[in-house]
């Protein structure tokens, strides 16, 4: 049997950045939680379907449609993230870890990009 594939280190992180998030989640009061929350939470699960769909495109184009998307979908999170702080609807440690991953992300997702846009001469 052929080895279990790889998974992506930026999808990885992704998760890890979800994950925290989901732990946090349940810590929010109620009505932050079912506007700010929620809406932090889609976004969350949008970035994870670009990023998984990026990972797994054979199509340079709608690859590099998938990660440009991702890196949208990142940058809004990070606005609602940095929102949802200001307001003390998530403490600071939360946010610091979380803004830390979503960095890490955002610098991946940036060098995917470039390396797509190498690769593809036609692509400027």
């Amino acid at each position: 049997m052929p080895p279990p594939p790889q998974i992506p280190l930026v999808l990885t992180r992704a998760k890890e950045s979800y994950r925290l998030w989901h732990n946090s989640i349940v810590n929010l009061k109620r009505v932050d939680r079912y506007t700010v929350g929620a809406k932090i939470d889609d976004i969350f699960l949008s970035l994870l379907e670009f990023i998984f769909r990026g990972c797994f495109a054979h199509d340079k184009f709608e690859k590099l449609s998938l990660v440009s998307q991702a890196i949208a979908k990142l940058d809004l999170l990070k606005f609602f993230l940095q929102i949802a702080w200001e307001q003390k609807i998530i403490d600071h440690k939360s946010y610091g870890s979380l803004v830390l991953l979503l960095a890490e992300t955002g610098r991946m997702l940036g060098g995917w990009k470039k390396d797509i846009l190498d690769k593809t001469p036609t692509i400027k």
